[in-house]
């Protein structure tokens, strides 16, 4: 990452595209290569993970509309689709409470 002065013009950015990515941080405008997927080259942590997202992913389509509905409700306001809430719920549940003191 490279702190810049300035954007710079939209058909240099355009001209680049893919290659370098222009972005502000904080405020601030900085460059950066172009970010880029890994592929299936994962850490076995990771690759681990996979099976329950699949599962996540397949209970949601078994949902009945109601419950889709119920779930694209809740998530209106919080940032996340009514999937990703229901994802969430089954891979770590949907609230969490604090278990201090």
């Amino acid at each position: 990452m490279a702190v810049l002065q300035a954007l710079p013009e939209q058909a240099v950015i355009d001209g680049f595209k893919g290659c370098i990515d222009y972005y502000l941080w904080k405020g601030k405008p900085c460059v950066r290569s172009w970010p880029s997927s890994p592929g299936k080259n994962r850490s076995p942590a990771v690759k681990e993970q996979w099976s329950a997202f699949t599962t996540a992913s397949r209970l949601w389509n078994d949902l009945s509309p109601d419950v889709q509905r119920a779930y694209n409700s809740m998530a209106q306001h919080g940032g996340l689709s009514g999937r990703d809430l229901a994802m969430r719920a089954y891979l770590k549940g949907l609230f969490t409470y604090p278990t201090g003191p």
